[in-house]
């Protein structure tokens, strides 16, 4: 959520970097009328607290000169003006909460850094690491590999739980837990703390994190009207919410592989083949909260401990910096880091890591103490993919795989494989 005070104070150029996104936001009018609303009641309300006030010094005035009926005139104005205030109250509060739902409906500002333009066309590629291979055999896709060498069962998936799911079997599955315990340990060792949290949630943890209310579609809501996570990122970024932590405790850094669930709504026919586009995946999320005046160099630092994971698999990829129409909701800077496929011929998406800024962290009263001010300040939250599992696992297999059928162990991967050089 933004502050609402940047709105207050510099509501044009507030909404025409806003509306650097490409897309209309209805709740940025809907916010300017009812800010108005807000402002006239609270400055009736002085005004009636002011007068309430004075007529009661003159009460107190008149009772000392034995003037009762004056006195008595002027409490029962006070009493009137009690109750104009307990009215002008009830309305304010019923504005302040729909200020508060159209705010949730308001985007994170885009950084001065991010360039503008309309969709992914309008990206900028930052940086490219290693050549794609040129195969001298007829290569195979990555879901032509695993159903070849019985690593993968989607028929079986689709008869326990539909479409868009996956059962990964024998070095299948062996492979996806080495990943996931691969890129903890970069993680951990670059100085991640190693998380393990639940992943169904509540409506207010999403809220805080800026998947609801704008993206409910996406989600799997269960009956009880908690829902499953989408990205661990919800679960570490709100771990401390309605907090205030010491000037000391920052930054903290924290990692996780879980179990996340998408509902993909408006994706019938992408990436319908294989385990890039998925109901049910593996993730590896990165976050970090830190003071705000370090965030933007935090940022490059988490983009570089997920590229060092690529590295040390030596898969070639990309980092592209997101225009601002093509950013996620909350962020207000996003790196993607995209991994070459030989299957699509293409770089595909294999991390995003983003700075909100303070966006989140409004959401979810998570605040620090300054130690030099003693001000309470809202810290900047960082997130990004450490990196998607299964897409990781897809990009070993098609770059990793051989002529004869065989896939090449990647040596960062030898010693979860007892030091086999194939499998």
């Amino acid at each position: 959520m933004l502050d609402i005070n940047r709105l207050r104070s510099n509501f044009n150029e507030t909404v025409k970097r806003i509306n650097t996104r490409g897309k209309k936001y209805p709740a940025l009018q809907q916010y300017e009328l009812l800010d108005k609303k807000w402002k006239k009641l609270t400055t009736e309300i002085q005004k009636l607290n002011t007068e309430r006030n004075s007529l009661t010094n003159q009460i107190a005035k008149l009772i000392k000169d034995k003037k009762n009926d004056l006195a008595n005139q002027a409490k029962l104005k006070v009493q009137t003006i009690k109750i104009d205030i307990n009215e002008l109250e009830k309305k304010l509060q019923n504005i302040s909460a729909e200020l508060d739902v159209v705010l949730h409906s308001i985007p994170n500002v885009p950084h001065d850094s991010v360039p503008i333009g309309k969709d992914e066309k309008n990206n900028l590629e930052i940086r490219k690491w290693g050549k794609p291979i040129n195969f001298n055999f007829n290569f195979l896709s990555h879901w032509e590999i695993a159903q070849k060498k019985d690593y993968i069962d989607f028929e079986r998936a689709v008869k326990l739980s539909g479409s868009r799911f996956t059962i990964y079997r024998n070095n299948g599955a062996k492979l996806i837990r080495a990943l996931q315990s691969f890129t903890l340990d970069v993680n951990t060792k670059a100085g991640f703390l190693e998380m393990l949290p639940p992943v169904i949630l509540n409506a207010q943890t999403l809220i805080g994190t800026g998947q609801l209310p704008k993206f409910e579609e996406d989600l799997f809501k269960l009956s009880n009207g908690q829902y499953l996570s989408p990205t661990a990122e919800v679960q570490l970024t709100s771990f401390y919410a309605n907090e205030i932590l010491l000037d000391k405790q920052l930054p903290i850094w924290l990692t996780a592989n879980t179990s996340c669930f998408r509902s993909e709504a408006g994706s019938a026919g992408k990436d319908t083949k294989g385990v890039i586009r998925q109901h049910q995946f593996y993730k590896t999320e990165m976050v970090m909260i830190t003071k705000p005046n370090d965030s933007y160099n935090s940022l490059e630092k988490m983009v570089a401990n997920a590229e060092d994971i690529l590295q040390k698999l030596n898969l070639p990829y990309r980092v592209i910096l997101l225009c601002t129409g093509d950013q996620g909701f909350a962020a207000a800077k996003t790196y993607d880091i995209e991994v070459w496929l030989p299957s699509y011929g293409a770089y595909k998406e294999i991390s995003s890591c983003s700075n909100c800024e303070d966006f989140q962290s409004r959401n979810l009263m998570l605040r620090y103490k300054e130690n030099m001010s003693n001000k309470i300040i809202f810290p900047h939250t960082l997130n990004g993919s450490g990196l998607a599992i299964d897409r990781l696992w897809a990009a070993v297999l098609e770059n990793y795989q051989q002529p004869d059928g065989a896939i090449k162990v990647p040596k960062a991967l030898a010693k979860y494989f007892d030091n086999k050089e194939f499998i």
